[in-house]
Formats: structure tokens, sequence, C-alpha cells
């Protein structure tokens, strides 16, 4: 049984918008859900939901409930993209209240056949894996993870479609979407230029570096997506903006947006690096150099870590630093 608990909300900078904590079972911790309070202008929006647990529920309902809000009360939910920490109760609330569900398109399969949909993103990374020289059972501890995630989402249709240059009205204020794949490749972030608000998800993190996750393309003819690529460059389009300060989906606000993109992209630049270093040491398959890189990884963080060192590599092959040689079906990576 859930003990009482104690509502974790507090208004931000702009009047009516709420930031609600909400605990996780996962390692990143508690995640935001955002509240916008209705006007003449604009619906009831929740941005955000968070993961589907008992804790999860009691926490995001008081959180509501501090503001005068119920499930049954919220016409609009917003996901910012298809992580299970940020969409959980998507389907809930809207049996409950017939809320509008707003996402990217690359979103909607997550949300509307979330189950098939994950076991195609699973059978399109066996080959990237086993290219990869990771072993069978670290691959099957991987799928295993994937199915557990998975196990947290309820499907649910999505009535609107958001894409890069639409615009929402929250609190009587007109927001732009942003479409900044990366971190997902559906992920979007909402700004309102007139407040230099950015509801930045998990593109902006203040205290924690954003993964840029392996994913599969549109269309399976399509070479595979560089999300580290892609995330690069959305940050330093989001860091010309004129941001006052950025709410993101986990830990606190980011009130200096540019100098947080320069430390991220000096990291980045500082971790191919030292990847490249380690193929002019000796040649070595991708599982290899994960292991290099994270010498204390968990079976949990396996993925994370596979697709970080993945995305460096991208970063290498482009600056023509590293290149893999196929030998019996394994890339070896060699520093040029």
């Amino acid at each position: 049984m859930l003990t009482e608990i104690t509502p974790r909300c507090h208004e931000t900078i702009l009047k009516g918008l709420y930031a609600i904590t909400i605990p996780t079972p996962f390692p990143v911790g508690d995640v935001f859900a955002y509240l916008a309070l209705g006007s003449d202008a604009a619906p009831l929006t929740l941005i955000d939901c968070g993961v589907r647990t008992d804790e999860a529920r009691a926490a995001l309902q008081a959180g509501l409930e501090a503001c005068g809000v119920t499930f049954r009360d919220i016409e609009r939910v917003v996901i910012s993209h298809h992580h299970t920490d940020h969409l959980g109760f998507a389907a809930e609330i809207a049996a409950e209240s017939g809320a509008e569900i707003c996402a990217h398109r690359l979103c909607a399969l997550w949300l509307e056949q979330p189950e098939p949909t994950r076991r195609a993103f699973d059978a399109y990374l066996q080959p990237i894996f086993r290219e990869g020289g990771v072993p069978e059972d670290v691959i099957k501890g991987i799928e295993f993870i994937s199915a557990y995630l998975g196990s947290f989402v309820q499907p649910t249709r999505v009535t609107r479609t958001l894409a890069e240059g639409d615009q929402l009205e929250l609190l009587s204020r007109t927001w732009q979407v942003y479409h900044t794949k990366g971190h997902a490749g559906d992920l979007i972030c909402l700004y309102q230029p007139e407040a230099r608000v950015l509801l930045s998800s998990d593109h902006l993190l203040r205290d924690i570096s954003s993964n840029p996750l392996i994913e599969p393309p549109e269309s399976l003819d399509q070479p595979r997506p560089q999300r580290l690529l892609d995330y690069l460059d959305q940050l330093q389009r989001i860091a010309q903006l004129d941001i006052r300060i950025a709410y993101p989906g986990h830990g606190a606000p980011v009130t200096d947006v540019p100098q947080l993109v320069q430390t991220r992209l000096a990291m980045h630049v500082q971790r191919a690096e030292r990847l490249r270093a380690l193929c002019a040491e000796h040649p070595r398959t991708l599982y290899e150099l994960v292991l290099a890189m994270f010498p204390r990884l968990r079976q949990p963080e396996m993925f994370l870590a596979i697709s970080e060192v993945l995305g460096h590599l991208d970063l290498l092959v482009r600056d023509g630093k590293v290149m893999p040689e196929l030998c019996n079906g394994v890339a070896i990576w060699h520093a040029t």
C-alpha cells in the first residue's frame, strides 16, 4: 500500500506553468512533467507524464491536485519523445478525460503500437550488435531490458502530430515547436520567444549528458541514423536561440544554454579522441571499445554505452580519423 504522497511541484518563472516531480525506477532518477494551466486561448495541457508505476501515478496525481487538477481535467497531453519515462500515463489520461494526445509523427508508432514497434526495434539492433562483436548473452540481456521497459507502456492514439515549425498555444502564449533529433529521433522542444523559456525535455540536461541512442531509420532501405551527429547539430542550433531558462526532463533548470552547449561539445570531442587513441593502440571491435571506455559497466547501462561509442565512431569516421574493416562479419576499427 502506498503511503500518503507529499506533492512535489513548483511554479516556474511563467505564471501558470508548473513542474511536477515524478519518481522513476531507473538510474536516471526523477523525471519532470510540466502542467500548463488552461486559458481562454489554450487548453489545460500536460507536457510529458512520467513512467507508469504506482509510485509515479501517486506523485503525478498529488502534483496535479496541488494545482487543483485531476486526470479528468486534462485537455491535452504533449509527449516530448517516446522513451518510457516520458509517456507513461498518456493512455490512462486519454481514457479518463478524452485528452488530445500530441507528439512528433515518429513517436506515434511508439504510442499507438508500442509492442510491435519495440520488437522491430530489437530486431534492427541485432545485426548491429553482432557486427560490433557483442556477445550473444549481452544481446539477450539488452533485449530483456527492452521488454522490461516496454512493459510500462499502454497503447493510445495520437490525435495530433507536431513537427518543426508548428505552433502550440500554452498559457495564452504561442510556443514554437523545435524538432531536435539526437537523444531520440522524435524529440521535440517547445520555445516561447517573448518569455525566452525553453521546455527542453532530454535535449538539454544540466547535470548529465544526453545520450544519443541507436535507432532504426524511417525505412529499412535507408542508412542507420547517426544520432550523435544529429545531436551535436541540434545543440548548436538551439544555442542560437535567446533563452533565459531551459526547463529539462531531468534535473535543475539550465540558465546558461550557450555555456552548457560548449561544455557538451567539448566533452564529445574529448571522448571521440580517447576512442581514436584506443584504436591507434591496436584495432578493436565496437564491444572491445565499449569495455575499454567503460570498464565498470553494468548490464542495464550496456545499450547506452554501445550507442555512445558507436556515435563517437560515427564522428571519427566523418572526420577521417578511424575506419572499420570487416573480418568474418565483425567490424574491426582502425585509426587512420
